[in-house]
């Protein structure tokens, strides 16, 4: 078992909800109350080798991602595999970063900004996410891994909004480098179709490269995508609203 104080100095975080026996009833009626129309940033711990998984939920929703990875296991297939093993005991579930608004379509990319911001600076090995709201499973070598955990680990704590939208920015203008011929995007446009999930407010649930990509993360069939968007609604699953992404 990991010290789990050590491992929050390590990684220069201060939580402000930290839960344990994740098994029990009480446990999570206590996460339900505490964490009601709150917004923000949660960490899912694995006690027993010190991985974990980085979230976002927009307001009211922590609680429902909390049920969602680690009751129904709708979620990362990765921490789906863990809690199997190992058992849900043996795992936390731990606040980084509250909200201070209610999400709404207007602010909600500030709070994807502020994900984003913790997943490239921990890089968190159950995330298969590369950066917050998309899914396009890229690995970093380990020394990737290094080179940006050095990069943004400087960086990363007490940050006004402003600047982690600079951060967001600097990103974009490394990956400008790199250019594609005319027949090279036409190639890779044919293979995936973009699409984007939202939830029923409106706000943004992930930003996927195809409809297979979506598929495996939502833990449904592509049909069942495809089919959706084929209707006037596009509400898929009862709870989301899926769209073509618009390039």
């Amino acid at each position: 078992m990991i010290n789990l104080d050590q491992f929050l100095k390590d990684k220069n975080l201060s939580p402000l909800f930290i839960y344990h026996d994740l098994h029990l009833d009480n446990t999570r009626k206590i996460i339900n109350n505490d964490l009601k129309n709150l917004a923000g940033i949660y960490m899912i711990l694995n006690k027993v080798n010190g991985d974990f998984y980085i979230g976002s939920a927009s307001t009211n929703r922590l609680y429902n991602r909390f049920v969602n990875h680690l009751i129904y296991y709708r979620g990362s297939k990765l921490l789906k595999n863990a809690t199997n093993k190992y058992g849900l005991i043996k795992f936390s579930f731990i606040i980084l970063e509250i909200y201070p608004e209610i999400i709404n379509k207007e602010n909600n990319k500030k709070l994807l900004d502020i994900e984003d911001f913790y997943l490239k600076s921990l890089l968190p090995n159950y995330n298969i996410l590369t950066e917050a709201g998309s899914s396009f499973g890229y690995k970093h070598t380990e020394i990737s891994r290094i080179k940006m955990k050095a990069v943004y680990s400087k960086k990363r704590r007490n940050l006004s909004l402003n600047t982690i939208e600079n951060i967001r920015q600097e990103s974009k203008s490394v990956n400008k480098k790199y250019t594609y011929s005319k027949e090279s995007i036409l190639r890779m446009k044919k293979r995936s179709i973009p699409v984007v999930v939202s939830n029923k407010d409106g706000t943004i649930y992930g930003e996927y490269s195809s409809i297979t990509e979506a598929a495996s993360n939502l833990n449904c069939a592509d049909k069942t995508i495809r089919r959706a968007l084929k209707t006037d609604k596009k509400l898929l699953k009862r709870q989301f609203i899926v769209s073509y992404k618009n390039i």
